[in-house]
């Protein structure tokens, strides 16, 4: 082959190197999705040891409701 075709020829569909293979889309879309499903397991984990370790806040006493003094005639 011609070197200038050849040389025009990589330039317009990347060397054989650089092409991906096919279904490599769905092999990225799969790490992505385990790589997230990973995160959100970790960060549940962190959140329910937190709120294990909080102590829990005890609700303020109620008041009692003032007696109301009965005025009337006497």
């Amino acid at each position: 082959m011609n070197e200038k075709v050849l040389a025009r020829a990589e330039r317009v569909f990347g060397a054989p190197a650089d092409r991906h293979e096919k279904g490599s889309a769905m092999t990225l879309i799969q790490q992505e999705s385990d790589a997230t499903r990973e995160k959100s397991a970790r960060l549940k984990a962190l959140r329910i040891a937190q709120e294990a370790d909080e102590t829990p806040v005890a609700a303020p006493a109620k008041r009692e409701p003032k007696k109301k003094i009965k005025r009337g005639r006497t």
